[in-house]
């Protein structure tokens, strides 16, 4: 028996690989949720990346949403901003296997959602240190020529022009 598709308007092409062809098309985790916006109804392709598609490698990130032929989005989804920086290794670690994959478009960027800032003791952190980190690790992505966007849950819906340079 197939499993159904991850929301309406996908379906599966392969194991770990839907087609989307739905006004926005989301990948979410432990209430932690990404929205890419499709109004033209325009091929998108959601891999199942993290236990799926790249199930033996280790540090791999979630998922890539990508705009078929124009631009593959790398997505790591996360509870909280604890641990950004292991979000940005995890990231790099897939750009670094997506770039040698025959599946992938031709320009490829990275977005990084996190669901709550915290502190060291799980008490309502500080948005300036979380902030400082942040800049710092896309900073360290754009010397090596890929935009990567750091967010909290729900602050916005993506458009792949977002991602276009």
């Amino acid at each position: 028996m197939p499993k159904p598709p991850s929301q309406p308007g996908c379906t599966w092409v392969e194991d770990c690989i839907e087609e989307c062809h739905a006004p926005s098309v989301f990948v979410e985790e432990q209430g932690v949720r990404a929205t890419f916006v499709n109004p033209r109804r325009r091929q998108v392709r959601k891999v199942h990346n993290d236990g799926c598609y790249a199930p033996r490698v280790a540090q791999q990130a979630d998922y890539i949403v990508g705009l078929v032929g124009t631009i593959d989005v790398v997505v790591e989804l996360k509870c909280s901003d604890t641990n950004i920086k292991g979000a940005a290794d995890q990231v790099e670690s897939t750009l670094d296997a997506w770039k040698h994959d025959p599946k992938r478009a031709p320009s490829l960027a990275a977005l990084i959602i996190y669901g709550r800032i915290e502190g060291p003791k799980k008490l309502p952190g500080r948005v300036p240190r979380a902030n400082a980190v942040i800049s710092g690790i896309v900073a360290r992505f754009l010397k090596h020529g890929t935009l990567l966007v750091i967010a909290e849950n729900g602050v916005k819906q993506y458009s792949f022009n977002d991602f276009i340079e």
